[in-house]
């Protein structure tokens, strides 16, 4: 079996068209970020409301360095102007 590690987000394409042309069964391993958010497409202020309190909750319990690694690992993945 082929195995294929992608650790940067920039060999993505590369590594699934190796996947892809591969003779066989290919395991294909992407290292994530477990603090980068999945954006939907429409905010709803029901979400806000969930993402706020649960934030205030990390913070409330001492877990407000989870509150700025999180920031931290979101704000780079913005995209510029």
């Amino acid at each position: 079996m082929t195995g294929i590690r992608i650790e940067d987000p920039g060999d993505v394409r590369d590594g699934l068209h190796e996947a892809l042309e591969a003779d066989g069964p290919v395991l294909v391993d992407v290292l994530t970020d477990p603090n980068a958010l999945s954006m939907p497409p429409k905010i709803t202020g029901e979400q806000v409301k969930g993402f706020a309190l649960a934030m205030s909750r990390l913070v409330l319990s001492g877990d407000a360095d989870e509150v700025v690694n999180m920031a931290r690992s979101n704000l780079r993945n913005l995209p510029r102007p």
